[in-house]
């Protein structure tokens, strides 16, 4: 799994954005596509890592020029059942 990642959090009227940033060297290792259906499942991976039971919507990525991959979403918190994770 990808091991270089930056996490950047951000509280705005009580919605939670997350923002992961992915060297692109280290995002071609394990992927070699961009779409949102990779996006959540770095996403859902990262969050589990983390032990982290917010449910993220919004998910989106992009790769520009830069060398950079970027993943953005919310994360929701409030309301939640804890989440049962796929990756044990």
């Amino acid at each position: 799994m990808l091991n270089d990642i930056i996490e950047k959090r951000a509280v705005t009227k009580g919605l939670h954005s997350l923002v992961l940033e992915i060297p692109v060297d280290e995002y071609n290792k394990v992927y070699n596509q961009f779409n949102n259906e990779v996006a959540t499942e770095i996403l859902n991976h990262h969050l589990e890592n983390r032990g982290d039971d917010g449910r993220p919507s919004d998910i989106e990525i992009q790769h520009e020029d830069n060398n950079i991959v970027t993943i953005t979403a919310n994360v929701h918190y409030l309301g939640n059942d804890h989440t049962t994770y796929k990756y044990n």
